[in-house]
């Protein structure tokens, strides 16, 4: 369960607030929030209405604090899509980032799944885990595997019901190996993961073993599906994904004039399952 509440002024203006905010102040007034739950229309002081409702994933990825550029929602719903992530399955993620798609990666699989997430950078994974907090995806200071930090206390009283708490995090290098056996699946946001591949092969289950990597330029993802097919892996795709809004008013509908164009490639691909065994 998310760990904030969403209002939205009549303008169509955001805020995402903690859960026991009680009051909530902007230029359209003040409202008063005590007692009131999640779907109903409150009323500033000065008579503007507001919209309090539950903020969905995308309300939360799109507020939270970033260290890094993180992967748009246009392409961590066709890494989502072409990977087929279900609940229950387990997935390695490098690296983290600002855990954006660490979030989406963690509802796709479930109370069930487990995300183990890789980042180098431990000033990157302290902001990252403070965005999975919000989205109930660790504990309140869950401790990063690989990080020394003697002054932070792991929350253990959290109220396991109120979130997925299936996401471990880590500091590590991929290029130098996976620790994770029989994954379901490997998603690779570097700039160099036709390093990780070999260590991919060894770490995916053989019967239902995926990986997705994204770069941002076409050499990278060359190189990458080269060293796919090098190391075994088929059905091997790569795609490019774009996306433009569409202006709908009464004077008429038109394509904005304004697009997500060119952020990355995609390479998806199955590890090749093992050869059997003649007695």
């Amino acid at each position: 369960m998310m760990k904030k509440k969403m209002l939205v002024d009549e303008r169509g203006k955001k805020y995402l607030i903690d859960k026991k905010l009680e009051r909530f102040g902007n230029d359209l007034g003040v409202v008063d929030l005590k007692g009131k739950k999640e779907g109903v229309i409150v009323k500033s002081h000065k008579g503007h209405e507001f919209y309090l409702v539950e903020p969905t994933i995308y309300d939360i990825v799109k507020k939270m604090k970033r260290t890094v550029t993180t992967l748009l929602p246009k392409d961590i719903g066709l890494i989502i899509t072409h990977l087929g992530i279900r609940e229950g399955e387990t997935v390695v993620e490098a690296g983290t980032g600002s855990g954006a798609l660490t979030i989406y990666l963690a509802n796709a699989v479930g109370k069930t799944g487990k995300v183990i997430t890789y980042e180098k950078r431990p000033e990157f994974a302290k902001v990252a885990r403070k965005n999975l907090e919000i989205a109930g995806l660790v504990r309140k200071n869950q401790k990063i595997i690989g990080l020394d930090e003697r002054d932070v206390d792991e929350d253990e009283n959290s109220e396991e019901e109120e979130g997925l708490y299936n996401v471990i995090q880590k500091i590590g290098d991929v290029t130098k190996g996976i620790e994770e056996k029989d994954v379901d699946v490997i998603v690779l946001d570097l700039p160099d993961p036709w390093n990780v591949v070999p260590h991919a092969k060894k770490a995916l289950n053989k019967a239902r073993g995926r990986i997705a990597t994204y770069v941002p330029y076409i050499e990278q993802a060359k190189k990458t599906v080269e060293a796919l097919k090098e190391h075994g892996f088929f059905d091997i795709h790569t795609y490019e994904c774009l996306v433009r809004e569409i202006e709908i008013s009464e004077k008429g509908v038109r394509p904005s004039t304004r697009m997500i164009g060119h952020t990355g490639y995609i390479t998806v691909a199955r590890v090749k399952p093992e050869e059997e065994n003649e007695e």
